[in-house]
């Protein structure tokens, strides 16, 4: 299944197959928002404080793997991690609001990115990013 795209649902359109496509793209376009929003953050805010953005994420960390993870591999090259993260979530939130082919690829990579930020955080958020992976690969699902 291809993306919905705003010009199949019209007013022609109805039934709850119409409802269900329009919940889709609603929650495809606020995935994508959110992305863009975080490209924004971590260019803006993250990227000045990169060493203690990574320290903290490593405090927080409930795997321990993955603090060691943090802590040797992502806080000495903090800049650079957080320059990736600028370009992976940026080129998610293009992948997911310009809608096509790239919709479906670009909401797995981002299911996958989820996925790592829980193994990456706290309890809290673990659960958090896990539920946000699940609802990216619903909506790969449908692609």
């Amino acid at each position: 299944m291809q993306s919905v795209g705003i010009e199949k649902l019209g007013p022609g359109s109805v039934g709850p197959r119409r409802l269900r496509d329009e919940v889709r793209l609603v929650v495809e376009i606020i995935i994508g928002v959110l992305y863009a929003l975080g490209a924004v953050g971590q260019t803006f805010f993250v990227l000045r404080n990169s060493r203690k953005f990574y320290s903290d994420m490593a405090d927080r960390a409930w795997f321990p793997p993955s603090e060691l993870l943090i802590r040797r591999v992502l806080l000495p090259r903090s800049v650079v991690a957080t320059v990736l993260v600028i370009l992976l979530e940026a080129g998610l939130a293009i992948g997911i609001l310009t809608g096509g082919a790239s919709v479906g690829p670009a909401l797995v990579v981002g299911g996958l990115f989820s996925i790592l930020g829980g193994i990456t955080g706290s309890p809290g958020e673990t659960i958090g990013y896990w539920a946000l992976a699940g609802v990216h690969f619903w909506l790969a699902s449908g692609q």
